[in-house]
């Protein structure tokens, strides 16, 4: 399972985001996606990936933070 690929996925679902504009480097900012909005896609990738994120952890800025946050996790997690 792709990660980019899943939370891409959850971005566009939650938030009818068109996926061209959610790339590795887009930022929440420029995807309009605030910082409770950012939580609602982290819950989504616990459960998608059945991993737990611990909430200091949660300090992201771009889509690609929370990929390599989702990958560091599922590894130290056995999910991968």
């Amino acid at each position: 399972m792709d990660t980019f690929e899943t939370l891409r996925d959850i971005i566009v679902d939650k938030f009818e985001k068109d996926p061209a504009t959610i790339t590795p480097d887009a930022t929440f900012e420029t995807l309009e996606i605030d910082s409770l909005d950012t939580f609602d896609i982290i819950f989504a990738a616990e459960e998608k990936f059945g991993i737990k994120v611990p909430n200091e952890q949660v300090d992201i800025k771009t889509v690609q933070d929370v990929v390599n946050l989702l990958d560091k996790l599922r590894a130290e997690q056995g999910k991968a």
